[in-house]
């Protein structure tokens, strides 16, 4: 046990000034009187017992009484988070307070929509704000570090893991990704932000179908690092995908150089794990052992200089953190977190997301001309749907036309399946299709949902035909994490409008982007293409109002390339538009070669006009080969500035070598070269 003497050393420095001078002379205070053992337990994160586990309890007991342990990873209910905190503040011998991780979900009181709807709403502080929920709703029960965002791109449209990525777009994810640190560490009145964790470990199939998305990930991790620091980083799968491909000598990336990372660098824990000679897990950072790193330390194979630069960051994010008050009820869940406001954001960040894909001749918005609404489908019904299975029911879209007292009829349109697959037609398909026309028949518009489908199948394109054919005033909605268009296998629909995964408030938001109480605003994180065949690009999304760009002006300055455009509303309502400058380097072909490298969501009221300005700088014009540096090209760039990436205006202009050296030489201070130094030196 400890002594009253070692106890009142830590009480004295458990009292720090707010000040980064004095967080490091507490933190240099702390760890020179802590034993090898109790460093080596703040990079010790054990699992949360389940309630009633009485043994598990005696035993995490046992080891937190030692200071073997730094945190806790899991769930658990929030009383039982504030008994372990309470013991490590009061009776550990220096009473470190414990990290509480987890996973970050998408919410408790709501769920959030998925990360790919979140990346289609095009807007950093809608996205922001969505994370501040999620922060707050965390932090209200006990948890201090969420290990996300995590991550994942894809240039795949038809997989099942589609709706956890952001999107294809390097610039669009790491702009969302950015946000997203910002929104979980968010430091409001009553400290409801957390530790965040920048997390590369995405599903196996991003890089086993895509490659080169590894130095995608390289400029998105560089491009999050410089906007909005997290306070954590795990990069590890990332190395791994190197490794994999004989680019780096084995290791983890990890984050070095003069304009060094000074958060957790879970990497860090890895290597003193390694040392150690223990052997590394799925997550193996969470798989260290005291005893193995004690040892290690005492036999030469961990330095004691390694250790306390890992342990320096852990206590660092604590005091960070406020985790070292002396009054305990300031480290204790809080209790007083809205649950209404967490739903109107939820609401907000949903509208947002929805992406109108084509309304010729214009159906929406629905108004009384519309006649009477007959809605179609098992997705208008189903309350899990939106929030792919996570936390909770969801509103769906006839409890969103209830709450606006909005008249509709309802028939499922296609029998019941085991999956929402597409699948070829049942006996009872075709009277559910004759009852679903029948009906279609004597109303004036006629809504289509369709749920978690990669594509119109045959049943699908059967009721919809069939009901196109009796009713041309068509409505399709797709629900699922799959965006939908028919018309590229020849349906020929006037009104196709994609939500995906909205979560909690998923039927109220569609509602009212239906009716035109929120005019929609989203655009499409990915292009939606089907078997080869043309479809919407990048960035494509319509609103209620019509936007036109005047002609751009493309400049060089000194270190930059300077874009000027002219955003016109010739439309009749006020609206939101989002222009998008794509860049193609020299030397590439084709759609693909073009990427996005900067946008401004701009609104406006009828007949309003707005001067925008975009700064293309090295950020924006260099790519990572794959050691990891990183390279500004000389030679004739393409700038695109418009609509979406099929919607611009065109100009060409040419960055010498001495510029393209000067961008670099700009960049050079940044974490953006620093950050894969090691990567460039390994073997």
């Amino acid at each position: 046990m400890f002594t009253s003497k070692d106890h009142a050393a830590a009480q004295m420095v458990r009292h720090p000034p707010d000040h980064a001078a004095e967080r490091e002379r507490f933190v240099e205070d702390l760890l020179a009187i802590m034993s090898v053992a109790e460093k080596a337990g703040q990079l010790v994160l054990l699992p949360i017992p389940e309630a009633g586990g009485d043994s598990e309890d005696a035993a995490l007991r046992a080891e937190m009484l030692q200071g073997r342990v730094g945190g806790l990873l899991g769930s658990g209910a929030a009383d039982q988070l504030a008994a372990w905190q309470r013991l490590a503040v009061e009776e550990t011998r220096l009473g470190i307070p414990l990290l509480m991780a987890n996973v970050p979900g998408r919410g408790t009181s709501v769920t959030m929509p998925a990360p790919l709807a979140l990346a289609a709403t095009w807007s950093p502080h809608i996205v922001e704000s969505a994370a501040e929920i999620v922060a707050g709703e965390a932090r209200a029960h006990g948890m201090n570090w969420l290990m996300g965002p995590q991550v994942a791109l894809t240039s795949d449209t038809e997989t099942e893991e589609l709706a956890e990525s952001w999107g294809t777009s390097v610039h669009l994810a790491r702009a969302l990704a950015a946000a997203t640190v910002r929104g979980l560490q968010f430091e409001g009145q009553d400290g409801d932000g957390v530790l965040a964790c920048l997390r590369t470990d995405a599903p196996g199939w991003i890089e086993r179908r895509d490659p080169d998305i590894l130095t995608d990930k390289l400029r998105l991790v560089a491009g999050v690092l410089r906007e909005s620091p997290p306070a954590s980083v795990a990069l590890g799968l990332l190395a791994q995908g190197m490794r994999d491909r004989g680019e780096t000598a084995d290791g983890d990336l990890s984050i070095g150089g003069p304009a060094s990372f000074n958060g957790i660098d879970l990497a860090e824990w890895v290597a003193i794990g390694r040392a150690a000679g223990q052997e590394a897990g799925e997550t193996p950072y969470q798989m260290l052992a005291v005893d193995s790193i004690v040892k290690a330390v005492g036999d030469g194979r961990v330095g004691m200089r390694q250790l306390d630069d890992a342990v320096r960051k852990v206590l660092g994010a604590k005091y960070d953190l406020g985790l070292f008050r002396a009054d305990l009820r300031d480290i204790a869940p809080a209790t007083d977190w809205s649950a209404d406001h967490a739903r109107t954001v939820a609401l907000d960040t949903a509208r947002h997301a929805i992406v109108l894909l084509r309304n010729d001749p214009a159906l929406l918005p629905l108004d009384i001309a519309s006649g009477e609404i007959l809605v179609v489908g098992h997705a208008a019904t189903d309350r899990a749907l939106p929030t792919g299975g996570a936390h909770g029911d969801a509103a769906n879209l006839l409890d969103g036309f209830d709450a606006l007292g909005l008249a509709h009829s309802f028939v499922p349109g296609l029998a019941v399946r085991a999956d929402a697959r597409p699948a070829g037609l049942l006996d009872a398909d075709h009277m559910a299709i004759g009852m679903a026309c029948n009906a279609a028949r004597r109303v004036g518009t006629v809504i289509v949902t369709l749920g978690d489908c990669e594509r119109v199948g045959e049943a699908e394109q059967t009721l919809l035909d069939s009901l196109h054919a009796v009713n041309p005033n068509i409505v399709l909605i797709s629900l699922g994490s799959q965006p939908l268009d028919p018309d590229a296998r020849g349906t020929k629909l006037p009104c196709v409008l994609h939500a995906g995964q909205l979560g909690t408030m998923s039927g109220h938001a569609l509602a009212e982007v239906l009716t035109g109480e929120f005019a929609p605003r989203g655009r499409l994180p990915l292009p939606l293409t089907e078997k080869g065949q043309a479809g919407f690009t990048l960035g494509h999304g319509l609103g209620y109002s019509d936007f036109g760009l005047g002609e751009t002006a493309v400049e060089l300055s000194h270190d930059r390339i300077i874009v000027s455009a002219t955003l016109y509303n010739v439309g009749k309502r006020e609206g939101t538009e989002t222009v998008q400058l794509y860049v193609r380097s020299p030397g590439q072909n084709g759609a693909q070669a073009r990427r996005l490298a900067d946008f401004q969501r701009v609104s406006l009221l009828a007949g309003e006009t707005r001067s925008l300005l975009f700064e293309v700088g090295g950020n924006q014009l260099g790519h990572f080969r794959s050691d990891g540096s990183f390279v500004i090209e000389a030679g004739t760039y393409e700038i695109a500035v418009g609509l979406s990436d099929d919607r611009a205006h065109v100009s060409k202009i040419t960055v010498s070598t001495t510029l393209a050296r000067t961008m670099e030489r700009a960049l050079s201070s940044e974490p953006l070269p620093a950050l894969f130094g090691r990567l460039r030196n390994a073997g």
